[in-house]
């Protein structure tokens, strides 16, 4: 189905995005011919009992704010909500919270973009775009380039997992997006750490699906 036929055939519409204003443009143009009402998330500096680590919160992107609040509604209701959330995309965000409080994140480059800059900026380094499987040494260019690449987001989830083995217990973490299934798959083949790792498709999805479900019980 196009766009316009999904948006048509429901009786609200959610969004969340930080892209250009034309493709937010477009969404709410349907919406309002269509005379279906929109809600946009917006960060906020405490929800759901979640609170932000941002000083300035309307600086966190949207997507990264409904990501966290995903896993507040993924961890055990019985437990504080101790877990890592990871959206590995066009760049890979990671964040922490802990006991319901947000203590901060990182935002780094992701496989593609990690790959495009390095031989976007050296003439006799070139990338022939292998998917790997598992994490190894390179033995030609692209696959130098592209476990290289591999090499850092492994890195980056293995420090995080490390940082919050330091602040509790126990924890989850959630990790989502195009680069997710790989992701995951290097680092246990790489890692021997006791972590809690679970995959899911689209966890920016989760947390619209709770604010949309939150703000429908409340006005029912």
């Amino acid at each position: 189905d196009s766009l316009e036929d999904l948006i048509e055939s429901a009786s609200s519409c959610w969004l969340c995005s930080v892209s250009d204003n034309n493709t937010n443009k477009r969404v709410k143009d349907i919406c309002k011919n269509s005379g279906i009402p929109v809600y946009e998330a917006q960060t906020q500096a405490s929800q759901f009992g979640i609170t932000n680590a941002y000083s300035t919160h309307s600086n966190m992107g949207c997507d990264r704010w409904m990501a966290i609040i995903a896993g507040s509604a993924l961890c055990d209701k019985g437990s504080l909500t101790n877990y890592i959330v990871v959206d590995a995309g066009t760049a890979i965000t990671c964040d922490f919270v802990k006991g319901n409080q947000h203590l901060g994140g990182w935002i780094a480059p992701g496989l593609e973009t990690a790959r495009t800059a390095v031989v976007s900026q050296t003439k006799r380094v070139f990338d022939e775009q292998q998917v790997l499987s598992v994490l190894s040494l390179g033995k030609n260019t692209p696959q130098c380039v592209a476990n290289g690449a591999l090499a850092q987001l492994v890195g980056m989830l293995s420090q995080a997992c490390s940082i919050m083995q330091t602040e509790c217990t126990s924890f989850d973490v959630y990790i989502s997006g195009g680069d997710a299934p790989m992701l995951i798959n290097a680092f246990n083949e790489m890692n021997k750490k006791n972590v809690n790792i679970n995959y899911l498709e689209n966890i920016v999805l989760i947390g619209l699906a709770k604010l949309a479900h939150e703000n429908t019980a409340k006005n029912a």
